[in-house]
């Protein structure tokens, strides 16, 4: 057997999860995960789907799908080889410097012409304009006042006194109001349950204390989002379909969970395994 396919099998188990939970979760059909459970990489379609199904399944088990991948690349099959094209064959040298030459001296004659017409182009356009210019304003003749006359004065405006502006007081700001509150509601088996009153929808926030953590997040209408948690890391999902979210994590006791900015117990949640956590909108 494949020791790849070995490495992802005992991650599997070790974290409780079944085929049928790593299909609901990658998305991977069931024979193809079998396939690769039993190191069967020819059965997966094709060299990009077979890489890109273990890493699916490496982040589903809280496995490091690249260092994973570039440790075991000799039992994955080989790329396709892409083949080189040949090297373009060499033109005459005499023939091209004659052709260049050639288009070198009908273009330098082209750019002269143009060159020539641009410059006639601009003087004529300056005396059009000039003409233009003189033509619509003729010099008016200045004329100067009579003897025994006084220029007429100009009357002077007084702008009214400034008024002082009248301040409005500031406005005082409401206090933000808690979005929801959340109270522990009765286990279900081995799911943990809440409920949530008087919120519009539901925000999850997770962060992985210890290790690593795989975990996930759904809705009324199907899943919201998944990521494998680096230790320290922490990710936020907001659920606004629907009245239920279900979040799944690996280790949960090792985890923060908070719902709406309120924490979730987590200190009665499986050691190992997959926890369930059950929020209901009321």
């Amino acid at each position: 057997m494949s020791e790849l396919a070995e490495v992802l099998r005992k991650a599997r188990q070790a974290k409780g999860m079944s085929l049928a939970e790593i299909q609901e979760t990658t998305k991977i059909q069931r024979r193809y995960l079998e396939a690769i459970e039993n190191g069967n990489f020819d059965v997966l379609p094709g060299h990009f789907y077979v890489r890109a199904f273990i890493k699916s399944y490496a982040e589903a088990v809280g496995l490091n799908p690249d260092e994973l991948i570039s440790q075991y690349s000799s039992e994955l099959p080989d790329p396709p080889k892409v083949e080189e094209s040949p090297p373009p064959l060499r033109q005459n040298r005499h023939g091209r410097k004659e052709r260049d030459g050639a288009s070198s001296k009908w273009m330098s004659r082209i750019l002269l012409y143009l060159f020539a017409i641009l410059v006639i182009g601009v003087i004529a356009a300056g005396i059009h304009y000039a003409l233009k210019n003189q033509g619509a304003n003729p010099a008016l003749p200045q004329t100067e006042p009579k003897e025994g006359t006084t220029p007429a004065k100009k009357e002077i405006i007084v702008p009214p006194p400034d008024t002082p502006e009248t301040k409005q007081p500031p406005q005082q700001q409401q206090p933000p109001v808690a979005n929801g509150k959340l109270t522990p509601a009765p286990k279900t088996g081995s799911v943990i349950n809440y409920e949530l009153t008087g919120a519009d929808k539901i925000v999850v926030k997770v962060t992985a204390k210890k290790g690593d953590h795989w975990m996930d997040v759904s809705g009324t209408n199907g899943r919201v989002g998944m990521k494998t948690l680096k230790e320290g890391e922490s990710q936020t999902f907001e659920v606004t379909e629907g009245n239920m979210a279900l979040i799944r994590v690996v280790r949960a006791r090792d985890v923060e969970v908070f719902v709406n900015g309120q924490p979730v117990d987590t200190s009665e949640a499986k050691k190992s395994g997959t926890q369930r956590i059950k929020i209901v909108r009321k």
